[in-house]
């Protein structure tokens, strides 16, 4: 059995295209503290004449390894019910941080690795590992952050449904960063999944930009667990 036929197709495209989580890690937490976030949103998709965001749920963390490098983690609970563990593991380095003489303005970047496991009895092919890179870079503005930056995947083989397939997928976002607390933040997001992929030949109708991929709304709330966030 094809793996694409373990999970619903809006589900797997939705997943492996760009993670579908708010980038909570625009700025690094700091050495030794850690942060829990719960994130909901998907991409759009038209349903019987009807626009609305396919309601993916994940839970991650983000841990400070040194003040500039996050060890980075998430878990796509929607996934489970389909009988498919879908995790993301990563690292954050932050070569330039809000922090000493530049503090209003911080960059990541995180090399990380999206990886698939069939929870399913008697499945021959059980595992697919998609490798990706993130980059981010978020400003100070009023009472928050504003940042953008992108996702970029590269597929492991040629999609099924599409020949001409690219050999990777871009996914840019733009959001904002709420600051309710020293450790509470909110954050609203608007990402383009798929900016590179010809919509039409995906498993959905979902709405895009001139036939190419999927706008999705993300919501993400972060508690931090900290000495300090600062």
């Amino acid at each position: 059995m094809r793996f694409f036929k373990l999970a619903s197709p809006l589900l797997f495209i939705a997943i492996v295209i760009g993670g579908c989580a708010a980038h909570s890690n625009i700025e690094p937490v700091r050495q030794g503290n850690l942060s829990g976030n719960v994130c909901i949103g998907g991409p759009i998709v038209n349903v019987s004449d009807t626009y609305f965001p396919i309601p993916i749920v994940t839970a991650g963390a983000n841990y400070g390894l040194t003040k500039r490098i996050d060890l980075n983690g998430e878990l796509n609970l929607l996934s489970l019910v389909y009988s498919i563990a879908g995790l993301d593991a990563g690292i954050t380095w932050y070569p330039i941080a809000g922090d000493g003489a530049v503090p209003t303005w911080s960059l990541g970047i995180q090399p990380h690795i999206m990886a698939l496991v069939s929870l399913k009895p008697d499945v021959g092919d059980r595992f697919r590992a998609y490798p990706m890179l993130s980059a981010s870079f978020a400003r100070i503005w009023c009472c928050g952050a504003v940042y953008t930056g992108f996702d970029l995947t590269i597929p492991i083989s040629q999609s099924d449904y599409d020949d001409e397939s690219p050999n990777f997928i871009w996914s840019p976002f733009i959001g904002y960063e709420w600051i309710l607390t020293e450790d509470l933040r909110v954050f609203t997001e608007i990402k383009w999944e798929g900016a590179n992929v010809r919509s039409n030949q995906l498993a959905a109708d979902y709405l895009g930009i001139s036939k190419y991929g999927a706008i999705t709304p993300l919501f993400s709330i972060e508690k931090g667990f900290i000495n300090e966030w600062k």
